[in-house]
């Protein structure tokens, strides 16, 4: 199966470049793209559990422990470089930029999740528990840190502290407007947003079924922003899911010709013409 294939190599780059704290800084921007890696690994994992109902029994359930295994290998992984992280900034007392309470907020309750996770599967599958002393750290520098960090401004709250009264309104005619000779009022043309190119996407053929190259989800979505289309309505004309699309633009699953071709259409009609 390609899918799990790409879920055992993001794994094994995720452990291999933060193992021992390798790779962990103390800056914000390097933690946040951590958390993207693993977000995105999780995403490919609960799509490739989507498919186990498919298998026959036996393969299922060496499949289902298979990816439990990889998952709670990336739990500890995740844990122990959120650890590094907030201890090494906490050492560092760099500011957090605007939104980072929220953002370290799902971090906290993320923990809770992780601890679920483990009452369900871990005596089950033998994981390997989490140290508590850990846990506790973790939950304990997250709260410290969320102290300190900067929440986003909820703009509604706020309007009433700053409502004008109608008697500090300057009147018309007290208004004194000094123009520069010769200049002229122009009406401000509204600029559609620029159309980019996107690149090129190409299909192969193997074994008389038709796969997308590698990243054609990037030449797609970039027609389907020109077109003004979602990819979730791409998805519904034509009449998959939008995980199965992701999938195939992905190079990932096959496409039949009679979708192949449907979609080749609408990439013509949206886009540059495809070589």
């Amino acid at each position: 199966m390609r899918l799990l294939a790409q879920v055992e190599k993001q794994g094994l780059d995720i452990a291999e470049a933060y193992r021992s704290g390798d790779g962990v800084s103390a800056e914000v921007k390097d933690f946040r793209r951590f958390i993207e890696k693993v977000d995105h690994f999780n995403v490919f994992i609960d799509l490739v559990e989507e498919r186990l109902p498919g298998f026959e029994d036996d393969k299922r359930a060496a499949l289902t422990r298979h990816l439990v295994d990889i998952r709670w290998r990336i739990v500890i992984v995740e844990v122990d470089t959120t650890q590094i992280f907030l201890v090494r900034i906490g050492e560092t007392h760099k500011p957090w930029p605007l939104g980072s309470r929220e953002f370290l907020q799902r971090r906290l309750g993320r923990l809770g999740e992780i601890s679920e996770y483990y009452d369900r599967f871990g005596e089950q599958y033998r994981l390997t528990p989490l140290s508590e002393v850990m846990l506790r750290a973790v939950e304990e520098l997250l709260k410290q840190q969320i102290e300190r960090a900067p929440a986003l401004t909820n703009f509604s709250d706020q309007s009433a502290r700053y409502a004008v009264s109608t008697g500090d309104f300057v009147k018309p005619e007290n208004m004194v407007l000094r123009l520069d000779p010769g200049s002229r009022r122009r009406t401000a043309e509204r600029l559609p947003l620029p159309r980019r190119d996107p690149p090129p996407f190409r299909i192969k053929e193997m074994d008389g079924r038709f796969y997308a190259e590698r990243d054609g989800i990037v030449a797609v979505s970039e027609i389907c922003r020109n077109a003004n289309v979602t990819l979730d309505q791409l998805a519904v004309r034509m009449g998959v899911s939008r995980p199965s699309l992701v999938l195939m633009l992905n190079g990932n699953d096959p496409m039949s010709r009679p979708f192949m071709e449907q979609l080749q259409s609408f990439l013509d009609k949206n886009g540059p013409p495809q070589h």
